[in-house]
């Protein structure tokens, strides 16, 4: 429900009355939730979040915290999130599977009643619709909420075979990508959920039934039971994938793969006391790359574009392995400091204001064990507020760069199918290759090389026209003819006047170069403001031409200046793009921000206030 791309239609705060109506249809829902456990998750003295997603789903969450309930149709039916199981498991009764099978629910997989694993007693009562959490035995945090696809009675008389609980939300997928990205425990990896290590001398972690019998059973019986049920599983449905590869999955060789996932997962090694310099290196790392541009910045928006960034490969952030146990505490000791200065600002805990002036903030030397960790946050701010340059006007065919900016625009040709020929067995293979201009020049002369028909001055001089050359390049009023010895110069304009223009455009990110391909001119990114029903719209638009999603993009501009944010397509039959409609005058500080943030330079932005 999470993996394809989402994005947040609007956001509210919850009134008082609201708010108290969210925690008694919590209570109703989860009748084994006391009102003290409750409280420990929705605190009544904090306000509350709705959001509304592109999918139609609704997401509650604590202000600036992370996402604990979603309504998945919006219909009233709350389910907890990861987020909210992990501080509460017992919010929904658990099925268990293999750590094996794991790594198929996170990729977006139903679960087949192959791979749930039964207690001694057989399962529990339960109708097909009712949810229900997935964990893996040893590990006392669910990783994923579903709802059972068939009742207990249909199970009974299938014999354990079909599919069984439809997936809905996971650790890792969308809905958990808009919190801070923390994970549960050290057993909680992107491609699997492994048991946790029981202590010396204890049994297994967790688990019951047939689950904790296979956690106690010799590593060779678990990895043969877990090849088994993945056989059985008849694999787990995701998109047009079958039941081999889960197999292939499951049957890896259980205990050694868990002993060595589990050593790769380990915490940072130093207990919480390690954790807290860990973060509060963290936190110093991420103001070196924060700037004054971007300030105000909620603290949820601080920790996850700044803060994660900054850590070291292989380490996992654990905010309740620390004394500060949440992200306010810790930012608390660093006001209290006087590093930085902390406001609300409509309703949303904010750094307003970097002393960086203050000695922790000047005499930082990178995080601890990154290695030139603290190099690259000073490349990265360097690189970001060197912002400058007009770039690439979109100018003629001959291709070019994005200037002084962080944005490369190459432009580049496609071949039509009566051309093709020109490019040899290449062009006539791929009918999708683009070419650059040196390249079409290359396999001009390469043609007439190949067909005799260099003039008497060779290749740079001129070339004689075959029927090829002389029906596409020239039309019957012209006096060329068949035969005709036309200068290459001549020729190659005309060729590049009959290939389709693209550009590629190139865009660092924090996850590596983003590309994209597309026909014509690079379009202007178009923002726009005026005034409709009494008041101020901001319009932005083509944002897609520099690789950035409209439906991601409205997400962050609504984050960013606090404001809601509506999509919608760009009327015209050819048209791809969307619109992000904004309330309020933002004009230059949308402009603003997308130089900053994307590098996307002046010259290729088109401000229009249409009121003036």
């Amino acid at each position: 429900m999470f993996k394809k791309n989402i994005s947040v239609s609007s956001t509210h705060q919850l009134s008082g009355k609201d708010g108290k109506e969210l925690r008694r249809n919590v209570l109703k829902a989860f009748p084994s939730v006391t009102e003290e456990e409750l409280g420990a998750l929705l605190p009544s003295k904090q306000g509350l979040v709705q959001a509304k997603l592109s999918n139609r789903c609704v997401v509650y969450s604590l202000e600036g915290g992370n996402p604990l309930f979603f309504d998945p149709d919006g219909r009233g039916g709350l389910l907890p999130t990861v987020y909210a199981l992990a501080v509460l498991p017992q919010l929904l009764p658990t099925l268990h599977t293999w750590s094996e099978v794991s790594g198929k629910v996170l990729g977006g997989a139903d679960l087949f009643l192959q791979g749930v694993l039964a207690p001694p007693g057989g399962l529990p009562d339960f109708l097909a619709g009712s949810p229900r959490s997935l964990s893996v035995p040893g590990n006392p945090i669910p990783f994923a909420v579903g709802k059972m696809a068939v009742s207990r009675t249909e199970t009974v008389r299938e014999g354990m075979k079909g599919r069984g609980w439809t997936l809905l939300h996971s650790y890792g997928d969308l809905l958990w990508a808009l919190g801070d990205k923390s994970a549960p425990n050290e057993g909680f990896t992107p491609t699997r959920i492994f048991p946790l290590a029981a202590p010396e001398g204890e049994g297994p972690a967790g688990g019951e039934g047939e689950a904790a019998a296979a956690a106690d059973a010799p590593a060779e019986g678990a990895a043969a039971a877990a090849a088994a049920a993945a056989e059985q599983l008849g694999g787990l449905q995701l998109g047009g994938q079958g039941g081999g590869e889960a197999a292939q999955a499951a049957g890896s060789e259980g205990g050694e793969a868990v002993a060595a996932a589990e050593a790769g997962a380990a915490a940072p090694a130093g207990g919480a006391a390690s954790m807290d310099a860990l973060l509060e290196a963290a936190v110093l790392a991420g103001l070196q790359t924060l700037k004054n541009a971007d300030l105000p910045i909620q603290c949820g928006d601080f920790y996850t574009k700044h803060m994660l960034p900054a850590r070291p490969e292989g380490v996992t952030f654990d905010m309740k392995q620390s004394k500060y146990k949440k992200l306010s505490k810790l930012l608390d000791k660093f006001e209290k400091d006087k590093v930085i200065t902390q406001k609300v600002v409509r309703k949303q805990d904010c750094i307003t204001a970097v002393n960086r002036s203050h000695p922790a903030y000047t005499g930082f030397a990178g995080m601890p064990g990154a290695g030139s960790s603290s190099g690259g946050a000073a490349a990265v701010a360097g690189s970001s507020s060197g912002n400058g340059g007009g770039g690439n006007g979109g100018g003629g065919k001959g291709g070019g760069t994005g200037g002084g900016s962080k944005v490369s625009i190459t432009y580049c040709f496609r071949a039509p199918s009566s051309l093709r020929p020109v490019f040899g067995e290449a062009g006539l293979r791929d009918k999708e290759r683009l070419y650059s201009e040196e390249e079409v020049e290359a396999a001009l002369e390469a043609y007439a090389a190949a067909q005799g028909l260099v003039g008497p001055q060779g290749p740079a001089g001129s070339i004689k026209l075959d029927r090829l050359l002389h029906g596409s390049l020239f039309n019957k009023k012209e006096p060329e003819g068949e035969g005709s010895v036309v200068p290459l110069a001549a020729l190659l304009k005309r060729l590049m006047d009959r290939l389709q223009l693209h550009h590629r455009l190139v865009r660092p990110s924090e996850q590596g170069p983003v590309e994209v391909v597309r026909k014509g001119q690079v379009k202007a990114v178009a923002i726009s403001q005026e005034r409709r029903h009494g008041r101020n719209i901001t319009a932005v638009s083509h944002v897609e031409s520099f690789a950035l999603d409209a439906g991601e993009m409205a997400g962050v501009l609504q984050r960013k200046f606090q404001t809601s944010c509506s999509v919608s397509k760009l009327p015209g039959k050819e048209e791809k793009d969307h619109e992000i409609m904004m309330q309020g005058d933002l004009l230059k500080q949308v402009a603003a921000f997308l130089t900053e943030q994307y590098g996307i330079p002046p010259a290729l932005m088109e401000l229009k206030h249409k009121g003036k």
